[in-house]
């Protein structure tokens, strides 16, 4: 019994020590948010260590997938002589979604798929290639006589 109550010292423990969130938390040892919060209730834990509020740093976020990522590269090509609102504009979303697209964040919707797809020329397959590179690992390889 003492072995399934080991998660509580320890999310004790992040509690008072570190910035991360209830929700963060019950993702890291599995348990819904409520339960981190009834725990930190039930043993009336003192945070050292304030939570961080506000939206997410964009820089921190992960791509949801190489297919993900390979779309936002070509976002990012795309908009290379253009400022995020004129881009935005042009695929109808907002500079920020810009943004989470360019990094690979945002879960496209078809409609926003469709519009991509028309305005970079290019099919679904097409877009969600991941680039490659076309020379070896170890760089061209040249003959010298």
């Amino acid at each position: 019994m003492a072995d399934n109550l080991e998660w509580h010292t320890q999310l004790i423990y992040d509690l008072e020590n570190t910035d991360l969130s209830h929700g963060e938390l019950a993702k890291k040892y599995g348990r819904s948010r409520d339960t981190v919060i009834k725990l930190a209730r039930l043993h009336n834990v003192l945070r050292k260590i304030p939570v961080k509020k506000g939206a997410r740093r964009a820089a921190d976020m992960k791509a949801l997938s190489p297919q993900h990522r390979a779309l936002g590269t070509r976002l990012t090509i795309f908009r290379e002589n253009r400022n995020y609102s004129e881009a935005a504009a042009f695929i109808g979303v907002s500079r920020h979604v810009l943004k989470y697209m360019e990094l690979g964040c945002h879960d496209f919707t078809l409609t926003q798929l469709n519009r991509i797809s028309e305005l970079l020329g290019a099919n679904f397959v097409e877009l969600t290639t991941p680039f490659r590179m076309n020379t070896p690992r170890g760089g061209p390889s040249v003959k010298h006589d």
